[in-house]
């Protein structure tokens, strides 16, 4: 039997010996299905990560004392998942969470490759409608991350190295772009500030952005290295983005990015130099003081800019297909990341519709009203379900075109601002 479960449930050598008999024992005992014992599996391997009570700790037979064959399984079952709710109920406490095993240091290697296409898009799926979209185009000039997010699917999209687009300044200059393109990132497929200049990829990117000057080129990190600074001169078509998060997902969760202060003393930095910033507030995790954590965020950006510096502020929360779900299990770092519930929408897995609205609403409000109703910021909710926007900003998009049409208009007004000042 031992062999199936290998060879069925990829997750099962991901655990400990002792785990992997007290539920051998548990399967012969019992007349679980294949489904049943798949969920049994991930939530062994949930606890293991989140380095909570073991299962063999948290399993127990007490409840369903009397019944037998399937309607003990069930009972069973049932039970059990009561447990794993309540463990997934609260705000997640990190109190608790000290993992001895955050990512290490990587030891990174770069090289430059031949890539196969550099164009690629936002993963939301406008098709549908079903998310608000903005329709951003991707520029994948460089694949692979040096940062270490345990909710990040990055690290498995890509091999260890880093590689960077042979002939990028040639490829960029030839490459078709698709009617209608305005707004391209370069922060989906790795950092885009994390690697400098290196292999030419920031005066490429510059090129690019002088030579097409209908084009918001956006610049997105989580880093502190501002050094490029003294090497490239961008024109005012490139916008300079960060993410942020509470100083507890950056440091339990965040791995080997740059605290909350360094990324806002970079984002000031870059902004001192006269280049338009934003602020990515994503992802909001609903964690133990979670409202003060996430003050400390808004209060960090209100009290370092001004609105007429910032082009936007993005909102957005976990979101995982189930390809994604299984690298995170499948990972060897501890994360308490997935100890949430998990509400399916639209075929990705991320928080209850009303916990989400709860944490935008609270955040959005953190931002006093000069920032809210100036129009100097464009706010908006990134790859959410469309009926989010009245109850959070006050205001909604009635398609995905009429979405993309207000935030071009901000945008390329913005970046007129910034050339004419």
């Amino acid at each position: 039997m031992e062999n199936t479960l290998e060879h069925d449930y990829p997750l099962w050598n991901k655990l400990e010996g002792k785990e992997q008999q007290f539920l051998f024992n548990l399967f012969e005992e019992n007349h679980f299905t294949y489904q049943q014992k798949r969920l049994l599996i991930e939530a062994a391997r949930d606890l293991a990560l989140w380095q909570e009570p073991r299962f063999s700790e948290l399993w127990s037979e007490e409840a369903v004392k009397g019944k037998t064959g399937k309607a003990k399984s069930r009972a069973l079952i049932r039970e059990f998942q009561k447990k794993m709710e309540a463990l997934k109920s609260h705000p997640t406490d990190y109190s608790t969470f000290n993992p001895s095993q955050n990512r290490p240091k990587k030891m990174v290697t770069t090289r430059e490759f031949t890539s196969e296409r550099l164009l690629g898009r936002c993963p939301c799926p406008p098709e549908a409608e079903v998310l608000r979209c903005c329709n951003l185009l991707t520029l994948d000039a460089v694949q692979q991350c040096g940062f270490g997010c345990s909710y990040c699917s990055i690290q498995a999209f890509y091999h260890d190295e880093v590689l960077f687009s042979e002939n990028l300044n040639e490829r960029l200059k030839s490459l078709q772009l698709p009617v209608g393109t305005w707004h391209i990132g370069t922060g989906q497929s790795s950092d885009s500030l994390m690697w400098g200049n290196q292999y030419g990829v920031m005066d490429a990117l510059k090129e690019f952005a002088t030579s097409h000057e209908e084009i918001v080129l956006e610049m997105k990190s989580k880093s502190s290295r501002t050094d490029w600074l003294a090497e490239v001169t961008f024109p005012q078509n490139v916008v300079f983005t960060w993410s942020l998060n509470a100083p507890t997902i950056i440091a339990k969760e965040e791995h080997l990015s740059a605290s909350l202060e360094k990324r806002i003393a970079a984002a000031r930095r870059v902004a001192d130099e006269g280049y338009l910033v934003g602020f990515h507030l994503h992802p909001l995790v609903h964690f133990t003081h979670w409202r003060e954590e996430y003050r400390e965020v808004v209060t960090a950006i209100v009290d370092n800019f001004l609105p007429s510096e910032v082009v936007m502020v993005s909102l957005g929360t976990l979101t995982f297909t189930k390809e994604v779900l299984k690298q995170l299990r499948a990972s060897d770092v501890p994360s308490r990341i997935l100890q949430m519930q998990l509400s399916e929408t639209f075929g990705k897995y991320s928080y209850p519709f009303e916990l989400k609205k709860e944490l935008f609403s609270y955040t959005y409000h953190l931002f006093p009203p000069l920032w809210r109703d100036s129009q100097e910021v464009f706010f908006y909710l990134c790859m959410e379900d469309p009926l989010l926007w009245q109850p959070v900003l006050g205001h909604a998009y009635h398609d995905n075109a009429t979405f993309e049409a207000a935030m071009r208009r901000h945008y390329l007004t913005k970046v007129q601002q910034a050339i004419d000042n």
